[in-house]
């Protein structure tokens, strides 16, 4: 039972933000790996979303006024690092969605863009989940050894 309540949230967390849900899984009680791949398969989802609604998303979101900050350190990867740039630092400093939005507004082709997203949530999903699991396996030694009560 607990499986079908953490399973989904890990997965609708990983749409928002990657590593909120891989540590979200982890504390629900998800093992590392089902952790890693919800939370990655969510933020998959979340970008393939946003692809096709792209273009109605756009006109949206750049009418925003908190935006335009975020809008341009995203054009100042664009212009620095291209697509793989935006890409693979999304998922950890702009969150998957935004940066999404922000690459097809830019110019990015959708199927090359939705296989750079892809390919940058494997890697941080690997990278965030086994630094997550070391923070918990040395927290967890440190109050073995320090007899904390937690």
């Amino acid at each position: 039972m607990r499986l079908l309540l953490a399973l989904p949230l890990t997965f609708a967390f990983g749409a928002l933000d990657l590593w909120a849900a891989i540590l979200i899984g982890l504390v629900l009680g998800l093992s590392p790996v089902l952790s890693g791949v919800a939370a990655a398969a969510g933020g998959l989802l979340g970008a393939a979303l946003v692809t096709i609604a792209g273009e109605l998303l756009q006109h949206w979101l750049y009418s925003l006024r908190w935006f335009s900050k975020r809008r341009a350190r995203v054009e100042r990867l664009w212009n620095r690092y291209g697509l793989i740039g935006v890409a693979f630092q999304s998922p950890v400093f702009a969150g998957t969605l935004i940066s999404t939005l922000v690459a097809l507004g830019l110019g990015a082709p959708p199927r090359k863009l939705l296989f750079w997203m892809s390919m940058s949530l494997v890697f941080w999903g690997g990278v965030l989940t086994g630094a997550a699991v070391l923070g918990f396996s040395i927290f967890e030694s440190y109050r073995v050894s320090e007899k904390l009560p937690i």
